[in-house]
């Protein structure tokens, strides 16, 4: 029961996260794009894959250093963890300085890399200039995450994430309303809420792990190695997602148009968001399923991945559904002066992906779990090396233009995430292949009734949507179709169970057993 009430505090303090960045997101980014124009606003989403390009570097150590020290840690050996802990410090400051010195160079010969028009040089050099510097920021911080994934706090990092949002909302709010607007002021911004929630992570590894804290006589490179041999595939993983999904931006920018990749860059805040949410949803049971697999309780963690993959589909599932039927109304009213049609068939092609990622997310975390990264993170940089190539072949011999760079990573993400992906967490968990697809056939079916019942609901009312306070109403409505149905069809017990706590808990509702949630 603990471990139940723990996972819906977590998930309704991510759920309110999600939703509080939702409306920051879509508040400020019509107001940013009508001050900047949509080219200028790109750079802005050019210029953070290009600084993930340097997060290469820290994910083979920072990906697993939480797993190695939260079993130290709670296997009682708290000074082993304190040498982890203190070791991947002193790593990622090494990379972080190594960064330094490559990037500073490459920020000042920008223009020469890559298409700026004249008048934006200078800003948009900044913007890589800020954006670098929260980089190190965050490389040098990323261990004090740790601390609410050993307690399974997960909703205190939430709350620091949603002061991230606020600050950064203000911050843009006060210089694009007092001052000349510029690219960088986003960049600026996002290192102002970085460096708050830096603080806040601080003061939970103080209050939570007070055991854990920085030792140089504790540092040990051995460790870091260790790590290292274990995470280096990792790196792996992060570049098939950069070539993927990165280089999308950067290709539109080359080959197509500054102003398309702009229009891109716009048209992939909603996909982002949501797969941000399936992220940290399926992140969610990633410590539970932790500790099951450590303890041998392998019937354990495959019941609670199929719960994180219904959960996880359960909102992926309205969200999708609902942004795809009310979509091209939605950038009309977003982005006013824009090419509404251009904008919603960009962010509709990325949403297709999700049809079948939505369940496939919590199956991700499988590799890292046991601990066997290789084959799967080069059967996925396979995969990715293929877009390259096809996306060429797309704008050399296709009219398909802008939307063959948004076509080809959707199309091959869908493919590795049906054949792939559930085969060999079963592999790899030493289980019947075929048990994860029922959950697939599930939330496929679930998709496809909650579309049909969207669109059936949308002939019928015929909402006009020319207003923001007609499309929310249309939003609500569709949202409680598809939330009815996909309850009924995807959710098991177990799953509505936790619905349950999360609602309880914000109506302060008594769950019958003594506990008020």
């Amino acid at each position: 029961m603990e471990n139940k009430r723990q996972l819906a505090i977590n998930m309704a303090a991510s759920l309110v996260q999600f939703i509080i960045n939702i409306g920051i997101g879509f508040g400020l980014s019509p107001f940013v794009v009508s001050r900047l124009g949509a080219e200028a606003y790109g750079y802005v989403g050019l210029a953070n894959n290009i600084i993930s390009y340097a997060s290469l570097l820290t994910v083979a150590l920072d990906s697993v250093a939480g797993r190695f020290i939260t079993v130290a840690y709670h296997q009682g050996d708290k000074d082993k963890a304190d040498r982890y802990f203190s070791s991947t410090f002193m790593a990622d400051c090494l990379i972080a300085a190594v960064v330094m010195v490559i990037a500073v160079p490459v920020t000042f010969n920008l223009e020469r890399l890559i298409n700026i028009s004249p008048h934006l040089v200078d800003d948009v050099k900044l913007t890589f200039a800020f954006l670098l510097v929260q980089f190190v920021v965050t490389s040098v911080s990323t261990v004090l995450t740790v601390a609410t994934f050993i307690t399974n706090k997960l909703y205190l990092s939430s709350m620091a994430n949603m002061g991230f949002s606020i600050i950064r909302l203000v911050v843009m709010v006060a210089f694009f309303g007092t001052l000349p607007p510029m690219v960088m002021y986003v960049a600026l911004a996002s290192l102002a809420g970085t460096v708050f929630t830096v603080i806040m992570n601080y003061r939970y590894t103080r209050e939570l792990t007070p055991e854990l804290r920085f030792r140089r006589a504790a540092v040990s490179w051995a460790l870091v190695r260790e790590m290292l041999s274990s995470g280096v595939w990792n790196v792996v993983i992060k570049l098939q997602q950069v070539i993927s999904f990165g280089l999308k931006l950067l290709i539109a920018n080359l080959m197509v148009s500054p102003y398309k990749m702009g229009m891109m860059s716009i048209a992939q805040t909603v996909p982002t968001m949501v797969s941000s949410l399936m992220g940290t949803i399926s992140g969610l049971f990633y410590p539970e399923q932790t500790k099951y697999f450590a303890q041998g309780r392998i019937a354990e963690l495959v019941r609670d991945m199929k719960s994180g993959m219904r959960m996880c589909g359960f909102f992926t599932v309205i969200i999708t559904v609902v942004t795809c039927v009310v979509g091209r109304e939605f950038f009309t009213l977003w982005q006013p002066g824009q090419d509404s049609s251009m904008l919603y068939l960009l962010m509709l092609i990325t949403m297709l992906g999700f049809l079948i990622s939505g369940a496939a997310t919590t199956l991700q975390n499988v590799p890292l779990i046991v601990n066997k990264l290789k084959f799967y993170s080069i059967t996925w940089l396979l995969f990715s090396l293929m877009s390259l190539p096809l996306t060429w072949l797309l704008l050399k011999f296709t009219p398909l233009d802008i939307y063959g760079v948004a076509i080809v990573p959707t199309a091959l993400e869908v493919i590795a995430n049906v054949t792939f992906v559930p085969i060999y967490a079963c592999v790899i968990l030493g289980i019947s292949k075929g048990t994860f697809y029922p959950v697939y056939v599930q939330y496929v079916l679930s998709t496809a009734l909650s579309f049909a019942a969207c669109e059936g609901a949308k002939t019928l009312l015929r909402i006009p949507a020319g207003t923001w306070v007609t499309f929310f109403m249309s939003v609500m409505i569709y949202s409680v179709v598809a939330a009815t149905i996909t309850l009924l069809t995807l959710l098991g017990r177990r799953e509505r169970a936790t619905l349950w706590h999360i609602v309880a808990r914000k109506l302060h509702i008594h769950t019958g057993n003594g506990d008020v949630n």
